[in-house]
């Protein structure tokens, strides 16, 4: 399973890495839900691509993934914070960022772990409850 995902300091963190697939992207959704379904607030999330090596995954499945993210609901207004650092994995963010139609969710594409957590600690952008 070439993903982690921990809910360290109340956000959902998930780090991918190696060859990322279709099938790995289903899971780590799956996974991700069943997390937050344990919480009673939602928790922000990072999503770490900095380690994959490969992308197995197209439009087809950031799609579906996307319409999977925009049927959910939450208890509040998510930061949902991309961490990349090759131009491939800021592409496969951007295109989640641009199909993302959740309003409970803000998508922002950032380049460390400490800046989406700056971004999360950042008061005047917080989200609207």
């Amino acid at each position: 399973m070439p993903f982690e995902l921990t809910t360290p300091d109340a956000v959902l963190f998930a780090r991918v890495f190696g060859v990322f697939t279709a099938r790995d992207l289903n899971r780590l959704a799956t996974e991700a839900e069943i997390a937050e379904a344990t919480h009673a607030v939602s928790l922000d999330r990072i999503t770490d691509l900095t380690a994959v090596e490969r992308f197995e995954v197209g439009f087809r499945e950031i799609y579906d993934f996307a319409i999977r993210r925009s049927l959910q609901r939450f208890s509040r207004v998510v930061k949902s914070a991309i961490v990349v650092q090759e131009s491939v994995q800021f592409g496969m963010g951007r295109v989640y960022q641009a199909l993302n139609e959740n309003p409970q969710i803000r998508v922002r594409i950032l380049r460390s772990v400490t800046e989406a957590k700056e971004w999360f600690a950042d008061l005047k952008d917080a989200p609207n409850e």
